[in-house]
């Protein structure tokens, strides 16, 4: 008998969403009326802070209007005080204005939400030590700084520190506290950035980088916002803010400086958003507002599927953009439905990404990290239950989810498992978007039971693209899929197809998911890979190759590092789980001569392997596994069994049936037969698992893909 399957097409369907048009016929008209931005940046960028204060009356009052906001009806005081060419006057109507609205938060970068206690501990280290990111060591804040500095030959380094993170925990403990010396630290900062690099031209590379200049506007908007209600700068110092305001405004407004294929793009638009709703004084601030809303509303439909899945490769990144969102919602800046109903989709599906003891899934650009420690709005019945163990809240209706457009496919043996932390879970990725935070990793996969993950990503490392860590992390050999030729597979845009998924779903207590890519462009090679993972026992990994030419192929495999393996019989090997009476047996069970089993474990000649990078700047040996074989039609069946320590396990009949498109897998278990028959989708039959007499001996499940 056969489960109900439903199966997955690889062509992402097209959708014309309404506001979709009008977002782009909004900034269609932008990119019009923007093409003379960058002129107009640099004009502005010259001459306004020699005009401001020039000695010519009319030049003055020529220089204000075109910094301030005068044509509102509400604002004639501003307006008079600026054609009478006096700005301590506007000054004062504006804080007048200001007042009658509450302040404005910081808004942050979003990655992890802090108590009120940590946040005033990191403001007072940052000004006693200064600034400290990571593991790096602390940076003087004693002004003048060096903001081309590069003590660490990191480029994210320096784009943080240009996007002046150093102010975020000054201005955290500014809006917990109240207490001026947080304020007047980060005026500081801010300013003698604003002297270096908008009243005179510092060489710095990354001074105008296009994430930093967002994430500055947002700054800017609170240093404005917070300094018109108190007396802490003089009125040319508070000038000197408004000036910067409005050359971030016009650098932003400029459609070619967005990045609008990465999340650096989406960081900009929300950074042009805030500083417009915090400061609506500032010359533009209406054309900011609205730029950026249908900025994000175009970019955000893109940069999720319409299953709410982040289209960036990492499930770090997922989390990233939908704390921004919330905190966003939080401050009142999301104003279309159609981008509220995207967070909260967006945030459900962060419940799939968590392995059971508590790690983020840490394919793509991820950091072991906990997945608890990254969710800053977790007002949803099923992240609830995530965060809680299963103590609070609703669990999601299924213990697995498929995302066939989205390219992933994650499985639990069920969620009221307890321990928790001991559940099942497997992450599969069949996604290929784009370059950003893609690794050449199609097909590759994270697998955990008893509270470890067992087979492992290589994480992230850092973003040195010239670093040989960082090209071993980004690498095909790096993960758990099958190396050709000793190459890499595309990571470039033009070669992304999207979803790979073909087929997934539940039988008889066992889950499976088929993916397959057509790789005869750069290989010459089609690849077809199947998972079929009976939860708490055993996993295998069916991996068929087709060639018209013969190739080399190296399945490759990466365990935790707490792992050890030893040979046992028939050509396989085995590890006890530490502090368990469990061990991780690894068999092939192809039939054929030809395999050749490597164990590599830290290798650095003649090429990195054996490695994952558990840390930012971090790596870690782990035993790596290549089973080798060359020809034009090979497959690859491996099969991953939890057993007891002394356990007897050797490979049974398996084979492939072309014909058919059957694949019979065996083994035998301490003298008992195991195994499982799938069928994949040849002459419109249906996909999936079959059941095998003695093996699989109850009646079908229902639940199904």
């Amino acid at each position: 008998m056969q489960g109900c399957i439903r199966r997955y097409r690889t062509v992402a369907a097209v959708t014309v969403m309404i506001v979709g048009v009008f977002v782009i016929i909004f900034l269609s008209r932008q990119t019009n009326d923007k093409a003379n931005a960058a002129q107009r940046f640099a004009e502005f960028a010259k001459r306004l802070p020699r005009d401001i204060t020039a000695t010519s009356p009319t030049i003055q009052t020529d220089a204000l209007r075109k910094l301030l906001e005068t044509a509102q009806p509400q604002r004639p005081p501003v307006g008079d005080a600026v054609a009478q060419h006096d700005w301590s006057a506007a000054l004062t109507e504006i804080r007048q204005i200001q007042a009658q609205h509450p302040e404005r938060p910081v808004l942050p970068h979003g990655l992890s939400r802090m108590s009120p206690q940590k946040i005033v501990r990191v403001a007072d280290r940052t000004i006693r030590e200064g600034w400290k990111i990571g593991r790096r060591a602390p940076y003087s804040l004693a002004t003048p700084m060096d903001w081309a500095a590069d003590p660490h030959h990191d480029t994210s380094w320096r784009m943080w520190l240009n996007s002046w993170h150093p102010l975020e925990p000054l201005l955290l403990a500014y809006d917990q506290t109240g207490r001026d010396h947080y304020l007047v630290m980060a005026n500081r900062i801010a300013l003698d950035w604003i002297e270096q690099h908008v009243l005179n031209e510092s060489e710095n590379p990354l001074a105008w980088y296009d994430m930093a200049i967002g994430r500055r506007a947002a700054f800017l908007g609170k240093l404005i916002d917070a300094n018109l209600r108190k007396n802490l700068l003089d009125d040319n110092r508070l000038l000197e803010l408004f000036i910067a305001a409005r050359l971030h405004g016009l650098k932003l407004i400029d459609p070619e400086q967005i990045t609008w294929t990465t999340n650096h793009g989406f960081y900009q638009l929300v950074g042009l958003l805030a500083m417009a709703k915090a400061v609506p004084q500032l010359n533009g601030a209406g054309e900011f507002h609205r730029f950026a809303n249908a900025g994000l509303q175009k970019m955000l439909h893109e940069h999720f599927t319409e299953e709410g899945i982040h289209r960036e490769h990492s499930p770090f990144y997922h989390l990233a953009l939908v704390n921004t969102l919330g905190l966003l919602e939080e401050q009142d800046l999301i104003e279309d439905q159609n981008l509220l109903d995207l967070f909260h989709r967006a945030r459900k599906n962060i419940v799939w990404m968590s392995h059971p003891n508590g790690d983020l899934c840490r394919a793509g650009d991820s950091d072991r990290t906990p997945t608890v420690d990254r969710i800053l709005y977790p007002d949803d019945p099923q992240l609830q239950y995530l965060i809680s163990q299963g103590t609070q809240g609703v669990p999601p209706a299924e213990n697995y989810r498929i995302f066939p457009k989205s390219g992933y496919a994650m499985f639990r043996d069920a969620w009221d498992h307890r321990p928790w932390r001991e559940a099942s879970y497997l992450h599969f990725s069949a996604a290929f978007h784009s370059g950003t935070h893609k690794h050449a990793d199609d097909l590759t996969f994270e697998w955990s039971e008893l509270g470890r993950t067992l087979l492992i990503d290589s994480g992230r490392f850092s973003y040195k693209y010239d670093h040989p860590h960082r090209r071993y992390v980004e690498s095909t050999r790096a993960h758990n899929t099958v190396e050709i030729d000793g190459r890499d597979y595309s990571r470039e845009r033009k070669d992304a197809f999207g979803s790979a998924i073909v087929a997934g779903g539940e039988f008889d207590g066992a889950y499976f998911v088929e993916a397959a890519v057509d790789r005869t462009q750069d290989f010459d090679t089609y690849q077809r890979r199947i998972l079929v993972l009976r939860p708490g026992q055993w996993l295998a990994v069916i991996d068929r190759l087709t060639s018209p030419q013969s190739h080399d192929f190296a399945q490759c495999f990466h365990f935790d590092p707490d792992l050890n393996f030893h040979p046992i019989s028939g050509r396989g090997i085995s590890a006890a789980l530490p502090e368990s009476e469990t061990a991780l047996n690894v068999l092939p069970l192809a039939p054929g001569d030809g395999l050749e089993m490597q164990l590599i474990k830290g290798q650095t000649t003649p090429r990195l392997q054996g490695w994952t990078s558990l840390a930012a700047n971090e790596m870690t040996p782990n035993i790596a596994v290549e089973l080798r074989t060359h020809g034009k039609q090979v497959l690859y069946v491996t099969l991953f069994s939890l057993t007891g320590p002394q356990a007897d396990i050797v490979a049974g009949q398996t084979a492939y049936n072309a014909e058919t498109d059957e694949f019979q897998v065996r083994w035998q278990l301490n003298g008992q037969d195991r195994g499982f028959d799938y069928r994949g989708g040849r002459n419109g039959q249906p996909v999936g698992l079959m059941r095998v007499p003695a093996v699989l001996a109850s009646e079908p499940a229902g639940k199904v893909r």
